[in-house]
């Protein structure tokens, strides 16, 4: 009984009109498909000149007229803090006759008696296919590439157009989808075409815990996702507690935005701590990804081979125990293979270090610090007691300047420390006279990880100043500790 009227009273749950003041342009089409004009909510990125020649990818919204102004708040609040890259934002408002929204009749695959005109998603989806999408190319700066992102009915329209025209968008976005319409009609669809999305980047479906879930049939399309779905789909799906069917429509669309362009938009480079290190036999310890859900694109492996779509999935963070000497390599898989890219990192079979006898006259709270012209000076421009308000890039007044520091750490607990330092290319850092790491051409930081007994050790950076540059900056992650930080004066030692 719940499912006879848990679908369609779907239609009546939503607003019927369009009030609002909407963001951005105001701009229609004439469909020749649905023989009607259909109003568009289109909104430019504001990065967007208009004499450029920059291009972006497109996010089609379903129900525009009120799905336009919430994913221009959640895209605003993720351009901020640069997680998603600049796109542009098609709102596709719903016809309305007589003021009544014919959303029912747009977006579903398939006629049934309890919703009217229903049944009029292929229609639609024309519509969107031959008049829309190449209206918005010739029109507006987009890239070719395009995601469609829909709620409830929507969602059930995403899913429709995923399973019978998978090429008109790269990725795709169901929230809380009514799946079970019309008798698992999408269900029948997802057993014959899974397996045949090839080209498909990402697809993101939300839904609620409990009773919703199965309710609305996400449960039904998760199993034959897990089934199904080719190695190459990059899929999750997400039950949200404690929400209702319009409450998690903000999630569902910071979510599927952050899920579908993160990872592309921060792929630059593959980020990870410690990136390398000395590890004993057997003892488990944690390698940090920092890349924006990782899980979704990466693998990785420790016996030698090249990572396939096969291996270990990369998360967040990730508990390794080594036999021996091992080489861990990392590889992002997208569907463009040029988007790709790949990290290794040595760590090497060893046993903790062993502490250094504490010298006589040592002096708690800091190190010392000698500045010079260039490396090869023998003659310092200054030098003295790194107290702990000084600034480590304005220890001299020079615009360049090289820069030792030298004193001693003291290790209250053993285990695994894992070094971090940022700065210009050949800086340093050293534990006695053993160099355990040194940033790169190319880059601007360089982490290492080894373990160490309780005690005190002789340590020495050398880094560049240069004006313009990459600012110096060191820390360290001690045993037990989930988040880095500076080392403390309490742990530095000098000897005058």
């Amino acid at each position: 009984m719940k499912k006879r009227f848990i679908i369609p009273l779907l239609i009546f749950y939503l607003p019927c009109s369009l009030k609002a003041q909407l963001p951005g342009i105001k701009d229609s089409i004439w469909s020749a498909s649905l023989k009607e004009q259909r109003m568009l909510q289109v909104q430019l990125p504001k990065e967007y000149q208009p004499a450029s020649a920059e291009k972006y990818s497109v996010l089609y919204l379903l129900d525009g007229e009120w799905n336009a102004g919430l994913m221009a708040q959640v895209q605003s609040w993720s351009r901020q803090w640069e997680f998603t890259p600049p796109i542009i934002m098609v709102g596709i408002v719903n016809s309305y006759a007589n003021n009544n929204n014919q959303r029912g009749r747009d977006l579903t695959p398939t006629a049934v008696p309890a919703v009217r005109n229903s049944g009029g998603a292929p229609a639609l989806l024309s519509f969107i296919k031959n008049e829309l999408i190449p209206y918005v190319d010739k029109t507006y700066p987009s890239n070719g590439s395009n995601i469609l992102w829909g709620h409830s009915f929507g969602g059930l329209f995403v899913l429709y157009t995923l399973f019978t025209e998978p090429q008109l968008f790269d990725s795709y976005i169901a929230a809380d989808p009514s799946v079970a319409w019309d008798n698992g009609y999408l269900l029948k669809l997802a057993n014959e075409k899974l397996p045949t999305l090839k080209q498909v980047r990402s697809l993101f479906i939300t839904g609620r815990t409990g009773r919703p879930y199965h309710g609305m049939g996400i449960d039904s399309l998760e199993v034959l996702l897990r089934q199904k779905a080719p190695a190459n789909l990059q899929w999750k799906t997400v039950a949200y507690p404690n929400e209702t069917h319009i409450s998690q429509q903000y999630k569902s669309a910071y979510d599927g935005l952050k899920y579908s362009l993160a990872p592309l938009f921060n792929h630059e480079r593959i980020r990870i701590d410690p990136m390398g290190g000395i590890v004993i036999k057997d003892q488990p310890f944690n390698v940090s990804c920092y890349n924006i859900l990782p899980e979704k694109y990466m693998h990785y492996t420790t016996d030698g081979t090249e990572p396939v779509l096969s291996s270990p999935v990369l998360s967040a963070e990730n508990e390794l125990r080594l036999k021996g000497t091992t080489t861990l390599r990392i590889r992002s898989f997208f569907p463009n293979e040029a988007d790709n890219r790949s990290f290794t990192a040595q760590f090497t079979s060893g046993k903790a270090a062993s502490a250094f006898p504490k010298p006589r006259n040592l002096q708690p709270g800091a190190v010392k610090y000698a500045c010079f012209k260039d490396s090869t000076a023998t003659q310092p421009l200054s030098a003295g007691i790194l107290s702990p308000e000084k600034d480590l890039n304005q220890l001299d007044e020079s615009d360049s300047f090289y820069c030792h520091l030298s004193g001693y750490l003291e290790t209250v607990k053993g285990g695994y420390y894992i070094f971090e330092m940022a700065g210009e290319q050949g800086t340093r850092f050293f534990i006695g006279n053993k160099l355990l790491m040194e940033i790169g051409a190319g880059s601007n930081y360089q982490s290492f990880m080894i373990p160490l007994e309780p005690g005190f050790y002789p340590i020495r950076i050398e880094y560049y100043h240069r004006k313009g540059g990459h600012n110096f900056d060191f820390g360290y992650v001690v045993p037990g500790a989930t988040v880095d930080g500076p080392l403390p004066p309490s742990a530095l030692y000098y000897v005058p």
